[in-house]
């Protein structure tokens, strides 16, 4: 009976082991559960208050793009307030308005001029090149 009772001390001590050892276990287990909650709550409240941020940021340059807005209508309005007030003024000189067609078409006549004049200079040095060929022969510094 000795035997027996030293085999179910045995098989109790092995138990009672391996509780202490899962009930570890769980502790640690249940440690590391609460230290991943805190950082993730960590995590989300940084989210949170960076989103939170991001929004002030772009109302604040939603207000400052709708002030710009307001401001460049009313600089049109007056822009366009100025240019109805030359239309005028240059349709009551209307030789003022006829001497800038001609001056027009005078600038069209010189910018013609001046293109055909390029082409012949182009053509003058082509012509000085060949000119110059014979001379290309002779050994001059």
């Amino acid at each position: 009976m000795d035997s027996k009772q030293q085999d179910t001390r045995e098989l109790v001590e092995i138990v009672e082991n391996a509780m202490l050892q899962f009930n570890g276990a769980m502790q640690k287990r249940e440690e590391m559960s609460v230290r991943i909650g805190r950082r993730t709550t960590q995590v989300v409240r940084v989210g949170a208050v960076t989103v939170a941020l991001l929004s002030v940021a772009v109302i604040f340059l939603t207000v400052a793009l709708k002030n710009d807005m307001n401001r460049m209508s009313h600089q049109m309005e007056e822009i366009t307030g100025l240019m109805q007030n030359m239309s005028s003024s240059i349709s009551t000189v209307p030789a003022m308005s006829t001497s800038v067609q001609r001056m027009s078409t005078d600038f069209t006549a010189m910018n013609n001029q001046i293109y055909y004049l390029n082409q012949n200079v182009g053509s003058m040095g082509h012509n000085v090149d060949r000119m110059a060929s014979p001379m290309k022969a002779f050994p001059f510094p």
